[in-house]
């Protein structure tokens, strides 16, 4: 245990900005692009399930490593890749009961310089610190009334460390933050209207010394496109990445053109985040019911993930075009051959870039950023290539491309 607290006691970083809901003035240009320039083959085996929800890029001992949450089709491991020699480094095997047991094994993350992992365990309101062979160091109790949740009969539960959307949570002094965006949208069994959603924090944080948890003081912003209510599904999801170097937090509403930035935790600043390919849009909430309502929230223009790239100092952001579900598919399943695109944005949140992929080859859901580049896996379920057998990553570089018309 003195060796967790030591190790916990060494943990640092931070960020993010006065909350304006119109876009702080930025410039678009389109002069950069991104370019496949290698591929990578990963194995899997029997017991591997190709789709990872939980995917992160890390650096030990000068290597590059890919961390794979092998937590689908009742699969409960840890597997860690080496991305030079496209082979598996490691497995991590994870009990479900027991002192170790995880059940309920929602994402995971791995330390700065450490061997240590941390694990959400969504809906039973649990996280948990294990060590590289999968030894429960130390679990924290999620469900706590603190705070604004409080005071409207809310509790936290974990859900942080998904790569497939976004929301990997960050660390700052021992303090880790994650988003409360989801499990507030879907556990309240009523309707809210726009004075109440303001009142509403965005983030938790859980201190890892004492287990203790907070709400931060940045609260969903008012930018409904109506005047009411609970917007499930409709655009206030939230995806984010910290930039650690600037210590900043840069936030994206599924349904908002705009991104949010905060470099205190406290203040936030609006930046256009538009893509040049789609009609602006603002969260609401759907008319329609059932099946209808399903295929217009999954099949309407959204944006996805935005990912920080430390090694190039750029953002990019997901933009979902509009799918029209074809009479074999179900709206419970996420469309297999949507087209979207990449947005590029420089270290000051200029648009840069903009480049468009089509709907039938790659699964953007499953991106990473590397040494070389950003990784876009091609498990795509419409890709005629599409083999279960292997992993496979196309390797994208930002390339100059003024005068070409992309």
């Amino acid at each position: 245990m003195r060796n967790l607290h030591n190790f916990i006691s060494t943990l640092l970083i931070g960020g993010l900005i006065s909350c304006q809901n119109s876009p702080k003035e930025s410039t678009a240009t389109y002069d950069v692009g991104l370019v496949e320039s290698k591929k990578i083959v990963l194995p899997v085996d029997e017991n591997t399930y190709y789709l990872s929800k939980s995917m992160f890029q890390f650096e030990e001992d000068d290597k590059e490593y890919l961390q794979f949450g092998n937590f689908e089709k009742r699969q409960h491991e840890i597997l860690i890749y080496d991305i030079e020699s496209e082979s598996l480094h490691k497995r991590i095997p994870l009990e479900k009961e027991g002192p170790n047991g995880l059940p309920g094994i929602y994402g995971c993350i791995r330390f700065f310089d450490s061997k240590t992992f941390l694990v959400s365990q969504y809906g039973i309101g649990r996280t948990a610190i294990i060590d590289g062979e999968g030894n429960v160091l130390r679990k924290y109790d999620m469900k706590q009334s603190t705070d604004k949740i409080n005071r409207r009969g809310l509790w936290v539960d974990s859900r942080f460390g998904l790569s497939f959307f976004y929301t990997p949570s960050f660390i700052k002094d021992s303090i880790l933050y994650f988003c409360n965006e989801l499990f507030i949208q879907y556990k309240i069994n009523q309707r809210l209207d726009r004075d109440v959603w303001k009142t509403i924090p965005m983030f938790n944080s859980l201190d890892l010394k004492n287990g203790h948890i907070h709400t931060l003081p940045i609260n969903y912003p008012d930018i409904f496109e109506d005047d009411v209510r609970s917007p499930a599904g409709g655009g206030y999801e939230i995806t984010y990445d910290y930039n650690y170097k600037q210590e900043r937090l840069v936030c994206s509403l599924t349904g908002y053109d705009s991104i949010m930035v905060t470099d205190d935790l406290k203040q936030v600043r609006w930046y256009n985040g538009k893509s040049r390919f789609l009609k602006s849009i603002r969260p609401r909430v759907y008319e329609a019911n059932g099946f209808d309502w399903l295929k217009e929230s999954k099949g309407g223009i959204k944006y996805h993930n935005i990912m920080y790239d430390k090694y190039r100092d750029v953002y990019y952001r997901i933009a979902e075009f509009p799918y029209e579900f074809k009479a074999n598919e179900s709206p419970f399943d996420d469309p297999k051959g949507r087209e979207f695109s990449i947005i590029i944005f420089d270290k000051d949140l200029n648009i840069i870039g903009e480049t468009k992929f089509p709907g039938n080859k790659y699964l953007y859901k499953m991106s990473f950023v590397g040494r070389d580049g950003l990784y876009i896996s091609e498990n795509n379920l419409a890709n005629p290539e599409f083999d279960e057998d292997k992993l496979v990553f196309a390797c994208f570089t930002l390339e100059d491309i003024k005068g070409n018309d992309k």
